[in-house]
């Protein structure tokens, strides 16, 4: 569960205790999407836990040409889409791989090598649950399919239009900049001058100082090493050491100006995360992208590179999820919707029909019984 975050007096179970909010679309499919995240959620359960991932909300976002999922403050919230623009429901796995790849954002907010590396071994992971027919805990771990079965019967088919990018980047809000990264030298130095003080390289040299830490005036070394002027003595040297080093490279260490970059890390990256360079982010419609709390957002990093071999080799794999189905299948798929619409309309208009039997009884029976007539021949 994310830190800071717990859920009070759920009137469910919940698929993933490490996921706390699940939003689907408003809309007449509502409730197969709201099944449908669910089941995304308790898939990737183990995924999550050996992780140490956490998401505080799951939401469905609109079908669109551009993207299919997109990952917001690394974990804050992550949307996927769940249908074509044709109104037809993406396979269960292709959007279970789309999450692989919002995850792996919670640690890499980039397309870099390091993200890759992430991202191929969540999806490793969840390819060996499959493998298990693995899909959840408790209730959903039954195997038991969808409640209507909507999203099996009228999944996309091969040819169908698709959002062009698989991700659509990720995104930081403004005022979230991360501490420059120091190194381990420089991380040590600033501890003891944080503990000791800058000048703590002249403390216990000085004979009034001797005297105000020990009580009088002593020549030898201290015998005790966890005493007063044995720490000063000990941080003396230690800072000595570092002021000489710093005179042979003369480098003036600026705290707030050093970030280091990696070798994983991209430099657009780092120039990002160092500030909030860059207009707001702007939605699939032209909208500005806002937090939660109502600020804007800098996107951290595109979508990704086409000619990049890990992109390709994942485009890939998600194309074997869409499974080719005949003629005859599709044919028969949709007169079985149809059939389930006529069923539908034909139950609604049940109880006005018998409504109107009902009043047509009740009006003979006010006549009373009817005696037969029988007709002799003239």
């Amino acid at each position: 569960m994310p830190l800071g975050i717990q859920r009070l007096n759920a009137k469910r179970s919940q698929p993933n205790d490490r996921i706390i909010f699940i939003k689907p679309l408003k809309g007449p499919d509502e409730k197969v999407a709201q099944d449908f995240l669910e089941r995304i959620a308790a898939q990737c359960l183990p995924i999550m836990r050996s992780h140490h991932l956490s998401v505080t909300t799951l939401e469905e976002y609109e079908p669109n040409r551009e993207f299919v999922g997109r990952n917001f403050n690394a974990g804050e919230v992550i949307q996927l889409v769940l249908k074509a623009r044709s109104g037809h429901w993406l396979p269960f796995n292709y959007v279970q791989m789309v999450m692989m790849h919002e995850l792996a954002h919670c640690k890499q907010m980039n397309h870099s090598r390091a993200f890759w590396a992430v991202r191929n071994e969540y999806a490793e992971q969840m390819r060996g649950l499959w493998n298990r027919s693995y899909t959840g805990e408790g209730i959903w771990g039954r195997g038991a399919l969808l409640g209507t079965g909507m999203w099996e019967r009228n999944t996309v088919a091969e040819g169908e239009a698709l959002p062009e990018h698989l991700c659509g980047g990720t995104y930081r809000s403004r005022g979230r900049k991360r501490k420059p990264r120091l190194s381990y030298k420089e991380q040590k130095e600033r501890r003891i001058r944080k503990k000791f003080g800058v000048n703590g390289s002249v403390l216990g040299e000085d004979e009034e100082v001797k005297r105000k830490l020990e009580g009088k005036r002593v020549a030898s070394k201290p015998r005790v090493a966890g005493s007063a002027r044995g720490r000063e003595l000990r941080a003396a040297a230690a800072l000595a050491r570092f002021e000489t080093a710093k005179k042979e490279e003369q480098v003036k260490i600026k705290e707030e100006e050093v970030v280091v970059v990696d070798d994983d890390e991209t430099a657009s990256e780092a120039e990002t995360e160092s500030g909030d360079d860059g207009p707001d982010a702007l939605d699939v419609d032209g909208t500005r992208i806002l937090d939660p709390k109502g600020h804007g957002m800098v996107k951290v990093c595109e979508d990704e590179n086409p000619d990049d071999v890990d992109a390709q080799n994942e485009l890939q794999e998600l194309q074997s999820s869409f499974a080719k189905r005949p003629r005859k299948m599709v044919v028969k798929q949709e007169q079985a919707l149809l059939e389930e619409r006529v069923k539908g309309e034909s139950r609604s208009k049940e109880p006005s029909i018998k409504k109107e039997l009902s009043t047509q009884r009740s009006i003979m029976d006010m006549f009373g019984p009817q005696k037969k007539i029988k007709l002799e021949p003239e």
